[in-house]
């Protein structure tokens, strides 16, 4: 007798996880933990691992290879596997990983608030700074940054501006940084540039056009 019966559904290829997913679901993680909303082992552990992580803040994956294992430990989802190196240099992805990790590890040392905010870009971070300073040696470390053609220059503008950051409790979204990081290398630099240029012109005026209006009121 045949065997007429159905074959079974096969299931659905699973999607890529991207870099900016790996990056800003483990910062997510690392921050909810170090935060305290998963119990004290959890928040020891991650004040751990945030710990290394900040010491490598600003310096490349070449110059701290050995924290590269920490970074990818640290990644849940990790990184699709085509993102991966495999000879003795750093991937683009594993680079923009590194970078974005380490500058974040930095920006939660000792912080109360959340570091890593979904969907706001490192420019809009940048402009709500602006708008709370009244430094006039902002725009021009900002425009530093944007100007520096090597990695390691572009890091220690970046690791000078998050501290500025986490000084004022603004956060920014990390798996957003990974990503621009990593196209920061490729052809396709001037796009980020200038988004985050935009980003950060635009947003003291869009963040005091939100801003409710302050009603006065008098006493007879």
């Amino acid at each position: 007798m045949n065997d007429h019966s159905a074959p079974e559904p096969q299931a659905a290829p699973a999607t890529p996880v991207t870099l900016q997913h790996a990056v800003g679901s483990s910062a997510a993680t690392l921050q909810s933990q170090y935060l305290g909303e998963r119990g004290v082992s959890q928040q020891t552990m991650a004040r751990g691992r945030l710990a290394v992580l900040r010491r490598s803040a600003g310096f490349t994956a070449l110059q701290h290879p050995l924290t590269m294992q920490e970074v990818l430990d640290s990644l849940d989802p990790g990184l699709a596997l085509d993102d991966l190196g495999s000879q003795d240099a750093p991937s683009p992805s594993e680079s923009a990983a590194f970078d974005a990790m380490t500058l974040f590890a930095l920006h939660m040392q000792s912080a109360a608030a959340p570091a890593h905010v979904r969907r706001r870009s490192f420019g809009t971070a940048m402009g709500m700074l602006r708008l709370r300073s009244d430094s006039g040696s902002l725009k021009p470390r900002f425009d530093a940054l944007l100007s520096a053609r090597h990695e390691r220059s572009r890091l220690t503008h970046a690791r000078s501006l998050i501290t500025l950051l986490r000084s004022d409790g603004i956060g920014l979204d990390y798996g957003l940084l990974a990503r621009d990081l990593r196209t920061l290398s490729g052809r396709y630099r001037s796009g980020v540039l200038l988004r985050w240029a935009r980003d950060f012109a635009t947003t003291p005026r869009r963040e005091t056009a939100d801003a409710p209006e302050t009603v006065a009121t008098s006493t007879a």
